[in-house]
């Protein structure tokens, strides 16, 4: 397969990190009121990590890199999101710092699981929905609708903290089976 193919999901994956400072700084612009072309970026980034994984599985351009990598990055974008949001008044730090605890918790754990075996991590689908939910309300929230915000934002939490407990039960079950054999 040609390289350049192989890599254009991983590719996406660290574009999504660049923009990072880029939605940072424009939300920094508009804050307070709605900044549009923030939430237009966030959906670009947000759409260029559901293009990068369908890409990688269409294209069989699946690398070490990517699975590992772009689970990471998945985390750093709403991490930075959501300390966006709670630095700049938008969301109350009682909001955002169980979901910043779940995501530290599930980059804690996943350390030994890469340890001790070679699996990447699955997203699950309650992980799929808590993240579409996430997505949401951060995109009223920064477009200043936060009664819509914090509907969408207490789905994706309760998906987002159940979803947690699913990939711990997964991550003891794996180490279980590797300490075993």
């Amino acid at each position: 397969m040609n390289p350049v193919v192989r890599n254009i999901p991983n590719a996406l994956t660290v574009l999504r990190v660049l923009l990072l400072p880029v939605i940072w700084w424009l939300y920094a612009g508009d804050v307070p009121g709605a900044s549009y072309a923030t939430a237009w970026l966030v959906l670009f980034a947000a759409l260029s990590d559901i293009a990068d994984g369908i890409l990688a599985r269409r294209l069989e351009a699946q690398t070490e890199f990517g699975r590992w990598v772009d689970p990471v990055v998945d985390r750093v974008f709403f991490f930075t999101l959501l300390a966006m949001l709670w630095y700049y008044d938008t969301l109350a730090w009682w909001a955002v710092v169980p979901l910043l605890l779940r995501d530290g918790i599930m980059l804690v754990l996943a350390i030994p699981v890469r340890k001790y075996t070679d699996q990447a991590p699955q997203v699950s689908r309650w992980g799929r929905g808590a993240n579409l939910a996430l997505i949401c309300a951060i995109q009223w929230f920064i477009i200043d609708l936060r009664a819509i915000g914090w509907v969408f934002f207490a789905v994706g939490a309760t998906l987002y903290i159940g979803s947690a407990l699913l990939y711990v039960v997964r991550g003891v079950a794996i180490l279980q089976r590797m300490r075993a054999a």
